[in-house]
């Protein structure tokens, strides 16, 4: 009878553990679709889309929606006259997720790579995943576009358990 008990209970854990393991994962990789929808738009010029990822405080930091798209739609034609383009951005495993004052929060490493006549660029840096609707939809804050110092200054409530790693400098790689 002890062994049953013993045997049921062990079950119980290891599919209770299996199963928040699963959640958990299920949660990292709607970070990364989502991620990967934002950096589609940007690489595909669609600002519209592209802007509806981005939280809204930064959104409002930059001088509101109509503001920003005019800014990134300027910086990325001003850019490709230039012979440049944004040829792809890679996303990386999101940290664990944190759940802070009614908020699921994350970090995302994330790679932008640059063409230009000059040569390819690659610039790392980490977004801060939030999402307000228990993970169903997430929106992102650029650490490096922003500055971390300035979104938690705009958004006190980002979580101080965050680890955020310092931007690494742009690779630089010469045309040939």
């Amino acid at each position: 009878m002890f062994k049953k008990f013993i045997l049921v209970s062990t079950l119980f854990v290891v599919v209770l553990f299996n199963a928040k393991e699963c959640q958990a994962q299920a949660v990292q990789t709607t970070i990364r679709t989502a991620a990967m929808e934002m950096g589609k738009a940007l690489v595909g010029k669609n600002s519209d889309v592209f802007l509806s990822y981005m939280h809204p405080s930064m959104i409002t930091l930059a001088g509101g929606k109509s503001q920003l798209k005019v800014i990134t739609d300027s910086a990325l034609t001003v850019f490709e006259k230039f012979g440049g383009r944004i040829s792809k951005i890679n996303y990386g495993t999101p940290s664990d997720v944190i759940t802070y004052k009614n908020m699921l929060q994350a970090v995302l490493p994330q790679s932008t790579y640059l063409t230009s006549l000059l040569g390819d660029v690659e610039f790392s840096s980490s977004l801060i995943a939030i999402s307000t609707d228990k993970g169903t939809t997430w929106k992102f804050i650029d650490t490096n576009l922003f500055g971390i110092g300035k979104v938690k200054e705009v958004m006190p409530d980002i979580s101080s358990e965050l680890k955020i790693p310092k931007a690494a400098p742009p690779k630089f790689s010469p045309a040939e």
